[in-house]
């Protein structure tokens, strides 16, 4: 992709515009490249698809640029934040951040319950991503003796 010229992407379909600051071109040249890519986008694409479209372009510089070169040549550009995409990529870092959170919960409190976990142990809980079964074995570490007997299937609760 990066052997393409951005030239050819900016003169395809408005869906190949998000490609075009990866192709072979110098660094000195990717804000033009991004106010062709912006001009094109606001003639030709209605409000929900331009959003999209820098929403995948925003991703796909990730692939090359670093973090804050990216917020630099896109601020301003369009609000991210009502793409679909971006939400759904949103969403799926919050559920991770919230599972992640639990974990550490429950195995801070296990710590402190039943002594460091077995590497067995942190593997099963590693496993749980479900912030619903997490925090069903917060309220079962109140009651359980052991890792092992937390960790046990039993009842409605299936690790």
């Amino acid at each position: 992709m990066s052997q393409v010229p951005p030239e050819q992407w900016l003169a395809g379909g408005l869906g190949t515009l998000p490609l075009a600051p990866l192709g072979d071109l110098p660094a000195t040249e990717l804000p033009g490249i991004i106010a062709r890519m912006k001009k094109r986008i606001d003639r030709e694409a209605p409000s929900r698809q331009a959003t999209e479209l820098w929403s995948a372009t925003y991703i796909l510089m990730g692939m090359r640029y670093p973090d804050v070169q990216i917020e630099t040549l896109l601020q301003g550009v369009v609000a991210m934040e009502e793409s679909v995409t971006y939400q759904k990529i949103i969403r799926k870092g919050e559920a991770r951040g919230e599972a992640n959170e639990a974990r550490k919960m429950v195995v801070l409190m296990g710590r402190a319950r039943f002594g460091e976990p077995s590497p067995e142990a942190l593997a099963a809980l590693d496993a749980l991503t479900d912030v619903g079964r997490l925090e069903a074995l917060g309220v079962r570490l109140l009651q359980a003796a052991s890792w092992q007997e937390l960790l046990e299937n039993r009842g409605s609760f299936q690790l």
